[in-house]
């Protein structure tokens, strides 16, 4: 809910920065003893990119993430900084959305799905080194009610950035993917790695001397933005353009991404709540258009950017990924699946139910609760059971959410007859929104001239077991 300048605060009036936490994050990661820490299974903290790789051949991965609540006012801001940019494959950028129940709205957040996004634990009430229910909860209620899988809600954030080493035991236990709340500098900038020899960022507050081994899960850390090259430089985390001019501010962002395009390449990130944007929006507008000038600039989630770190590859093969690509579901008719299926201009237009709370009011594809989730129940009892008139019939494992019509009980990729529409642009100008619901439907060309056909069918059962297994509920 508030913006973070680093906490590291304390270490900063102390002067420690630089000094005495250079020398902390080196010792940690020396903890990982590569010859047992085998990739992908097991990657150990480094500056370097994975499997030795020359920097200048790695993709510079772009990571923007938002957090909190997503709701009315808030999407139009995400979408505000997306839609004018693409990738170089032509494909809309992408984003990741560490989301809350609390204020958020089910059928939006089941939209930033739909639409190729990636949708992470932030907590159900928005709480600090917070209590398994409050992680679990949030996790159970965005799968009840926006019908996104487990297996995709597995990332997390911890709300303030403040955690504690019950908080990573939580996320071990619930078999998270990963974490993304820790900060880095450049003393321990690295690259993401995995938990099996422990916490290798933020060791100035002892974390790294705690207990934790956590094996296959990820750690992204939060690269900083540094406000000079000084010893006693001052990190920001989260929402940059809070801390100075807009002119302070572009130059900063331009200095610290040019610092990791031109060294090592580890994956950059802007970290924003979309409440505190304000007028900044052309101020990242334009530094998006900066970053996307320059070769082998990608924008990624946090699940893209960790697909790639288990199966390295050059940049000039990341477009060739099937987790970098942009295809929607043709389905045809306009069912409750976050998508605008009929290209009508509004999304399941007639097919949402929107349910009304004293704390406002807030729309659902599978059937509204008779009470608002809370920790206590995430998932309460919907109006309409099972059998009865209006009941909406949750996403089986056997079918993926953009498929699914919850109404009809349908799922309408089958065998063979599945079409699928590719949403990628001809040029790296204009985009797609955040919706869907635009996309061209005569072949197009990316930025590197390779001939994308734009309406694929018929992927054959081999493609549909592929989708339900990555479906899972």
């Amino acid at each position: 809910m508030r913006y973070i300048r680093f906490s590291l605060a304390a270490a900063v009036a102390s002067g420690l920065l630089f000094l005495g936490l250079a020398s902390t994050a080196v010792d940690a990661a020396s903890s990982c003893n590569p010859s047992t820490c085998v990739h992908p299974g097991c990657v150990c903290p480094s500056m370097m990119p994975p499997k030795g790789m020359d920097p200048k051949t790695v993709p510079q991965f772009f990571t923007l993430t938002f957090d909190d609540a997503v709701q009315g006012p808030t999407v139009p801001v995400a979408s505000s900084l997306m839609k004018p940019h693409t990738n170089p494959n032509g494909c809309p950028i992408k984003a990741t959305w560490f989301a809350q129940t609390v204020y958020s709205d089910y059928s939006l957040i089941q939209q930033w799905y739909a639409a190729g996004n990636e949708v992470a634990d932030h907590t159900m009430n928005h709480l600090g080194t917070p209590p398994a229910e409050e992680i679990v909860g949030n996790r159970k209620a965005i799968n009840a009610f926006s019908g996104i899988p487990f297996a995709k809600l597995n990332g997390f954030r911890a709300p303030f950035l403040n955690y504690s080493d019950a908080t990573f035991q939580i996320l071990g236990q619930e078999k998270f993917l990963y974490d993304s709340s820790t900060a880095a500098v450049p003393s321990d900038a690295y690259w993401p790695y995995t938990l099996d020899s422990g916490l290798h960022n933020d060791c100035w507050n002892g974390i790294c001397d705690k207990t934790i081994s956590i094996p296959g899960m990820w750690e992204i850390p939060m690269h900083a933005i540094m406000d000079s090259d000084l010893p006693t430089a001052i990190p920001h985390v989260m929402d940059v353009q809070l801390e100075a001019s807009a002119d302070v501010i572009t130059g900063l962002l331009h200095k610290n991404f040019d610092r990791h395009y031109q060294g090592n390449r580890a994956p950059f990130g802007i970290y924003l709540h979309p409440v505190h944007v304000g007028n900044a929006t052309q101020l990242y507008n334009d530094f998006f258009t900066y970053a996307r000038s320059l070769p082998d600039v990608w924008f990624v989630t946090n699940q893209q950017l960790l697909q790639w770190m288990q199966n390295p590859v050059p940049a000039s093969l990341l477009a060739n990924q099937p987790y970098m690509k942009c295809e929607q579901p043709a389905v045809g008719k306009e069912i409750c699946n976050g998508l605008d299926d009929t290209k009508s201009g509004s999304i399941d237009k007639g097919v949402l139910e929107t349910c009304n709370f004293v704390a406002g009011p807030w729309s659902t594809c599978y059937g509204c609760p008779k009470s608002i989730p809370s920790v206590a129940d995430p998932v309460p009892e919907r109006v309409a059971a099972a059998g009865q008139s209006g009941y909406r019939t949750p996403v089986p494992s056997t079918c993926a959410m953009e498929w699914w019509d919850p109404i009809a009980a349908q799922c309408l990729c089958q065998s063979s007859n599945c079409t699928f529409t590719d949403i990628a642009v001809s040029t790296n100008k204009g985009g797609v929104d955040l919706s869907g619901g635009s996309g061209s439907t005569s072949t197009a060309h990316n930025a590197a001239g390779r001939q994308i056909s734009n309406v694929r069918t018929g992927l054959g059962l081999v493609a549909v077991v592929a989708v339900s297994l990555s479906q899972l509920l």
